[in-house]
C-alpha cells in the first residue's frame, strides 16, 4: 500500500517527493472476529451493510451456529435424563436404606428376645432347651451383625450413587452453560456507535461479504466511531529515512484530488512487517493526524495521498 518515488531519469531521486497511500482510520474500534465453533470453518450468516450506522446494541454480525443448538438440545434432553436418574437412585437408595434400619431393628429385637431365653438358669431348663436357646442367642447375634453390614453397606451404596450422579449432572449442566455461551457469541452486538466496515480476506485481499465461509479468529469487520479520525499508511523499510527527513507532509482524498490540507507523522511502527504479495523487504505502519479534515462527509476507509517533500 505504499507508493514509492515517482520514477524519473532526469530528476535526481532526493528531489523527488515520496508519495505514500493511505486510509482514514479511527482509534474507536469494535473488531468483530470470527467467534471459536464446533469446526474448523464457520459461515458469516449475516452482516450488517457496509458504511451503514449502527447505534450501540445494534445486531450487527451472525454466525452459523452449526450443530451448537442440536448439541445444546441434546445436553438439555440429557440434564432432564440425569435428574430424573438422581430423583429414582434417591428413591430406590432411600427404601434399600428403610428396609435395611428395618431389618436391623426386627434382628436387634429378636436378639433381646434370644438374650432373656438364654439367660434363664440351666437348673430351671432341660439341658436340651437350654443349649437350644443358646444356640438361638448366638445365630440371632450373627444375624444383627450381618443386618447391621447390610445397613452400613446400603448407606455408603445410597451416598456413592447419589454423589456419582450429581457429578453427572455438574458436568452436563457445565457443558450446557458452556455451549449456551457458545451459541451467544454467534451473533454479535455493536458496542459503540459508529458505522460498520467489512474486512479484507487474510489470504486473497478481498472484501469479506456475508455468507462467506471463515476461519474461527478472522477479523471479519469493525465498527468505528466517527472521532479520533488518523490516516494509517504503510512504509517501505527504505523509505523510512525520507519520511523522518521531510519538512512538509501533505495528503488529498481520493475523492477530493484538488483539496490538499496538511498533516503530521504521529507514530511509526519500531518493528516491520512482512506484507503477502507487496513485494520484498518489511514494511512498518505509519500513523498521521490532521487538524481539519477538507471534506465533512469523509467515510472511514477511504483512501488519501500522502506526499512526503523536503
Amino acid at each position: 500500500m505504499t507508493a514509492g518515488p515517482v520514477a524519473a531519469s532526469s530528476i535526481p531521486t532526493s528531489e523527488l517527493p515520496l508519495m505514500l497511500t493511505g486510509t482514514l482510520q479511527s482509534e474507536h474500534r469494535q473488531s468483530i472476529v470470527a467467534p471459536l465453533s464446533d469446526s474448523w470453518q464457520i459461515q458469516v450468516q449475516w452482516l450488517k451493510p457496509e458504511q451503514e450506522i449502527v447505534k450501540k446494541g445494534d445486531l450487527v454480525a451472525v454466525f452459523n451456529a452449526g450443530n451448537s443448538k442440536a448439541n445444546i438440545e441434546q445436553l438439555k434432553n440429557q440434564l432432564i435424563l440425569a435428574n430424573e436418574q438422581y430423583k429414582q437412585m434417591e428413591s430406590e437408595n432411600a427404601l434399600l436404606v428403610m428396609e435395611a434400619e428395618f431389618e436391623l431393628k426386627r434382628n436387634q429385637l429378636l436378639l433381646e428376645k434370644a438374650g432373656i431365653d438364654a439367660a434363664v438358669p440351666l437348673e430351671n431348663l432341660s439341658r436340651y432347651d437350654y443349649e437350644k436357646y443358646q444356640l438361638e442367642l448366638s445365630r440371632a447375634r450373627t444375624l444383627a451383625e450381618k443386618a447391621a453390614e447390610t445397613l452400613a453397606t446400603a448407606r455408603i451404596t445410597q451416598s456413592t450413587v447419589l454423589k456419582k450422579q450429581q457429578l453427572q449432572q455438574q458436568q452436563t449442566t457445565a457443558e450446557l452453560a458452556d455451549a449456551e455461551l457458545q451459541l451467544s457469541k454467534m451473533s454479535i452486538y455493536a458496542e459503540r456507535t459508529g458505522s460498520i466496515n467489512y474486512s479484507l480476506h487474510p489470504w486473497f485481499r478481498t472484501k469479506l461479504f456475508a455468507g462467506v465461509t471463515a476461519q474461527p479468529g478472522w477479523l471479519i469487520a469493525e465498527v468505528v466511531e466517527q472521532q479520533g479520525l488518523f490516516i494509517e499508511s504503510w512504509v517501505h523499510e527504505m523509505d523510512i529515512s525520507r519520511l523522518k527527513a521531510a519538512t512538509t507532509l501533505t495528503a488529498r482524498f481520493d475523492v477530493a484530488p484538488n483539496q490538499l490540507f496538511t498533516v503530521q507523522l504521529t507514530d511509526l511502527a519500531p518493528q516491520g512487517e512482512k506484507r503477502q504479495s507487496w513485494g520484498s523487504g518489511m514494511y512498518f505502519k505509519a500513523r498521521f493526524k490532521t487538524q481539519q479534515l477538507p471534506i465533512n462527509d469523509a467515510l472511514l476507509g477511504m483512501g488519501l495521498l500522502i506526499e512526503a517533500t523536503l
